[in-house]
């Protein structure tokens, strides 16, 4: 499990490493009003950046316990330690939804 948390962490650093490039290549390459040559060199340039450096590699997962199943992007926590959480009043402004 340790060596998942590990793995995620480089994913991040390469992910924002590397953002500022890729969304300069992706909007010059979907930019129509620009030259076919140059819209192909950048489409050339993000195939040539490291794979792992994009942000669908990176697996969400929960700070507390590293879980990776049913993580809440809002809070960054699985929905059990979420739950645990609420009740005993650590996140404030949620409430129980009751039909």
């Amino acid at each position: 499990m340790k060596y998942l948390l590990i793995k995620n962490k480089k994913l991040y650093k390469l992910f924002f490493k590397f953002e500022l490039k890729r969304l300069q290549y992706k909007s010059i390459m979907l930019n129509a009003r620009l030259p076919n040559y140059m819209r192909q060199r950048a489409l050339m340039y993000i195939n040539k950046l490291n794979k792992n450096s994009s942000y669908v590699n990176i697996k969400q997962r929960c700070f507390i316990t590293n879980n990776s199943r049913s993580v809440l992007n809002h809070f960054k926590l699985s929905r059990i330690k979420l739950r645990l959480l609420i009740s005993n009043n650590y996140v404030n402004g949620v409430k129980k939804f009751n039909k």
